[in-house]
């Protein structure tokens, strides 16, 4: 009765796989691997590593010593000037002159990091654009009030369009009233700001049908577009009154200068004397 027991624990033995196992009966059987009860899961991934090609350790030492053969190997001299090559990189222990294109390159890096400069306050901001969203109206009717507000001072534009009749001017106020704002946070002067240049561009037209009587239909095309505004530092209201009234004071001559004694000549321009 106790050979056919054995049997079947030898058995479950060989059929059950990974740590839930049972162990041999006899304790001096050895297993043969030592990754024979381990199941590799997701969590468990011991001995994955047994299967990749076996490749020479390195130690520290070992890592020195052909460092430092590669190092002798790859010295040589040249006109004076010891050169060494380190991992096909040569380089010499005196300070290069510099390739021709150098400069070139350092001024097109500059070029490129300009903007960011600016961005991050490095150098002075000298003007700001905005443009708005689009809207559904026409480019044309849009155009009119661009005109309106061009070369004004943005607060005097604002209120212009504060004032406007037209059904876009409210939406134009607002997007003036937030560019002058942007530009103030660059650090441009509001009494100085004036609206330097502004034009609009053409949206998508969206197609919609005309039903008409009779069976008959048209197709209209809704239009949209959107206004672009910039925004520079300008002159004052006072500083142009006080060139005016300098441009003024030239005109003016005085008696002095002016002879009052001549003979006054009528000027015939024709022959009608009427």
């Amino acid at each position: 009765m106790a050979r056919p027991l054995r049997s079947i624990f030898t058995v479950a033995q060989t059929s059950i796989a990974g740590p839930s196992s049972l162990r041999p009966l006899n304790p001096s059987l050895k297993v043969a691997s030592p990754y024979q009860n381990q199941v590799r899961t997701a969590f468990n991934l011991s001995g994955w590593d047994r299967y990749l090609p076996k490749l020479p350790r390195w130690t520290e030492n070992e890592k020195e010593k052909e460092a430092t053969a590669n190092a002798s190997q790859g010295q040589a001299e040249e006109g004076g000037v010891k050169m060494v090559e380190d991992k096909g990189v040569a380089t010499s222990e005196e300070g290069s002159t510099g390739g021709l294109f150098d400069e070139f390159s350092k001024d097109k890096e500059e070029d490129g990091t300009g903007k960011k400069r600016r961005k991050r306050g490095d150098v002075p901001w000298t003007e700001h654009k905005y443009s708005s969203a689009l809207h559904k109206i026409s480019h044309r009717k849009l155009n009119d009030l661009s005109r309106q507000i061009s070369n004004l001072p943005i607060d005097e534009a604002i209120v212009q369009m504060q004032f406007s009749e037209k059904r876009p001017s409210s939406w134009i106020k607002s997007t003036l009233a937030l560019s002058r704002d942007h530009a103030m946070d660059k650090g441009l002067d509001r009494s100085k700001l004036v609206v330097a240049e502004t034009w609009v561009s053409k949206g998508p037209k969206i197609a919609r049908l005309d039903i008409k009587g009779r069976g008959k239909y048209g197709i209209k095309h809704h239009p949209s577009s959107k206004i672009h505004v910039v925004l520079r530092e300008g002159k004052t209201h006072e500083e142009k009154l006080q060139d005016k009234f300098i441009k003024d004071l030239r005109k003016v001559r005085s008696a002095g200068v002016v002879r009052e004694d001549g003979k006054i000549r009528r000027k015939v321009v024709s022959g009608w004397t009427w």
